[in-house]
């Protein structure tokens, strides 16, 4: 799915909305120093509405992506995989059996 933007007119919105603080934190919002956040990642919605868009300082934001976004959508693409039947590749590709014999396996499962 590609990434959805917002358009000028929802971020002047969203700006606008924040009266010049951060949503996150209360900070004030300097020129270049703020991010245009979609609060449920567009992964999932595709929504890029003033509903979805709120001004974030760049340490909210920071923090939000890698606390928040980050684990979510990674967890939902392993759900997604699994579902198809998709596996990763094996790490372990040697080992050995009680008896001592080795096995060697490629990386396909």
């Amino acid at each position: 799915m590609t990434r959805v933007e917002f358009t000028k007119a929802t971020k002047l919105a969203a700006f606008r909305r924040a009266l010049g603080r951060c949503e996150g934190c209360g900070g004030l919002l300097v020129p270049g120093k703020f991010h245009y956040d979609h609060r449920n990642p567009s992964v999932f919605s595709g929504d890029a509405s003033l509903e979805n868009c709120s001004c974030l300082c760049v340490g909210c934001h920071g923090a939000k992506t890698t606390k928040q976004d980050i684990p979510t959508i990674a967890k939902s693409n392993r759900l997604r995989f699994r579902a198809a039947g998709i596996r990763p590749d094996r790490t372990i590709r040697a080992w050995r059996k009680f008896d001592g014999t080795p096995v060697y396996k490629s990386r396909e499962r």
